[in-house]
């Protein structure tokens, strides 16, 4: 059995970049979850103050457990970890 997703808080805007480029550069990827992503994307940045990381992580990993295979998700945890690491 797999592990259940997680995103940490703290971690949040950069989930953020991460699922926003896998979004556009997925050819598979749904109009729909584009325009979802966008709202919390505009969201987010627009009113920082409203949306706090712990709310922002939630909203990110609903979005990700609809829309992100599991074959996508552990290469979007890679990229994370990579990004990290810079």
């Amino acid at each position: 059995m797999s592990r259940p997703r997680a995103l940490q808080a703290a971690e949040a805007p950069l989930w953020l970049a991460v699922l926003l480029d896998y979004s556009f550069s997925d050819k598979n990827a749904q109009k729909a979850a584009r325009l979802d992503l966008l709202g919390i994307a505009h969201d987010a940045t627009a009113y920082p103050n409203d949306i706090p990381n712990w709310r922002l992580a939630e909203l990110l990993l609903r979005w990700a457990e609809q829309y992100v295979p599991g074959e996508d998700w552990k290469r979007l945890q890679a990229r994370v970890r990579k990004r990290r690491s810079q």
